[in-house]
C-alpha cells in the first residue's frame, strides 16, 4: 500500500512539473500567509489537509500536501455572491475537486434551499441536488445542474431517503423544522401556479378550509415522520439541524455543520455571510395555524415520537415549537 502510494505521489508530481523529474527534489514550498490569504479569498481546506497542523519546522508548506487536499476548480465558472458590497465583493462560490459526498436531507420546505446559501457562502464551494431545478440555478445555485455524485460540490440536497439507500457510507445533514410550520409553507409551495412564485408566494385563507387542504396534512404527517424515523435507524453519520435554531443563530449552527463537515472557513467569509443573511431562496414566513384540534394532537403524537428517537441517538430534545409563530 505504501508503495502504491508513492507511485501516485511521484505520478503527480511529474504531471504537475511537466514531465521533468529533477522537479521532484526541488518542490517549492508555499509560506502559511500565503495559504492563508487563499482560504481568506475563496478556498476552503478540509481535515484531510491542515497548513497549520502539516507545515514543516521552517514554517513552510509543502505543494505534495496541498496536491493530495480538496482543490477548488478555477476552470468553471464562478459565482459572485455579493458584488455590489464594497466590503465583500470579492466573496464567490466555485465548483471543488475531490469533495467528501454528503446528503443534505430534509422535509421539503424546511429550510433546505437557504441552509445551502448559508454553507456556499461559508465555504466557497457550490452545494447540487438530485432535482435540477430550473429556478434554482436562475437564481444563482450553479450547482443545481451538476451530477451529484461528481464530487464537486460540497452537500447534496434530497426531500426522499431513497438515495440515502443507495449509498448508505455517505453522511447526512438532516434538518428538521416543525411539521406544523412545514406543511403549510408546502401547500402554499403546491398551490401556487406560477413557478417563480412558489418559494414565497401565498395562496387565500379560504383553501385552508377545504377537505383538500385537510387531507394533504395527513399524508404529509406520516411522510415527515417516515423521513426522520428512516434516517435515525439507519444513518450512523448523523448531523441534527433544527431550523428554528438556525433562523435564530445561523452562525452558530453553521459552524456546528461545519464542524461535522471537516471543512473549515475564514472569519472574513462569516463576517460578510453576516451582512446577508437572508439569501435569495429563503421562504415566506407565515404566521397562519389553521389546523383542527384533532390535526394539533397528530403533531403532538408524531413530535413526542420523534424526541424519543433524537435522545436515544443522543441528539438534543425538539425545540419547544410553541415559542415560534412561522
Amino acid at each position: 500500500m505504501a508503495a502504491a502510494a508513492a507511485v501516485v505521489v511521484v505520478v503527480v508530481m511529474v504531471v504537475v512539473c511537466g514531465g521533468h523529474w529533477s522537479c521532484l527534489n526541488h518542490a517549492q514550498p508555499i509560506p502559511v500567509a500565503e495559504v492563508d490569504r487563499f482560504a481568506i479569498m475563496n478556498v476552503t481546506v478540509t481535515d484531510v489537509w491542515s497548513p497549520r497542523a502539516d507545515k514543516s519546522s521552517d514554517g513552510r508548506v509543502n505543494w505534495s500536501q496541498v496536491l493530495l487536499a480538496p482543490q477548488v476548480d478555477y476552470s468553471r465558472k464562478a459565482r459572485k455572491l455579493w458584488p455590489l458590497d464594497p466590503q465583500c465583493s470579492w466573496v464567490e462560490v466555485r465548483f471543488g475537486l475531490r469533495l467528501k459526498k454528503t446528503w443534505l436531507l430534509s422535509f421539503p420546505r424546511s429550510g433546505n434551499s437557504w441552509t445551502r446559501y448559508l454553507l456556499e457562502a461559508a465555504t466557497g464551494f457550490f452545494t447540487s441536488s438530485i432535482y435540477n431545478s430550473t429556478h434554482l440555478k436562475y437564481l444563482g445555485y450553479l450547482g443545481e445542474a451538476e451530477p451529484p455524485l461528481r464530487g464537486t460540490t460540497l452537500v447534496i440536497k434530497t426531500h426522499s431517503v431513497g438515495p440515502l439507500a443507495h449509498f448508505p457510507q455517505f453522511p447526512v445533514i438532516a434538518l428538521v423544522r416543525s411539521p406544523a410550520r412545514a406543511i403549510i409553507s408546502y401547500w402554499n409551495y403546491m398551490s401556487v401556479e406560477e413557478a417563480w412564485r412558489r418559494f414565497k408566494g401565498s395562496v387565500s385563507r379560504s383553501s385552508y378550509r377545504t377537505a383538500a387542504f385537510h387531507k394533504f396534512v395527513r399524508e404529509k404527517l406520516e411522510n415527515w415522520k417516515s423521513i426522520y424515523v428512516t434516517v435515525l435507524r439507519n444513518t450512523s453519520r448523523l448531523h441534527l439541524v433544527y431550523y428554528e435554531h438556525l433562523r435564530e443563530d445561523p452562525l452558530k449552527e453553521l459552524r456546528a455543520i461545519l464542524a461535522f463537515l471537516g471543512v473549515r472557513t475564514s472569519e472574513a467569509r462569516l463576517a460578510c455571510l453576516a451582512r446577508h443573511l437572508d439569501g435569495v431562496a429563503k421562504g415566506g414566513q407565515r404566521e397562519v395555524y389553521p389546523y383542527t384540534a384533532w390535526e394539533r394532537a397528530m403533531f403532538q403524537r408524531a413530535l413526542a415520537q420523534l424526541d424519543v428517537l433524537f435522545r436515544l441517538r443522543g441528539f438534543p430534545p425538539l425545540p419547544d415549537y410553541r415559542r415560534y409563530k412561522s
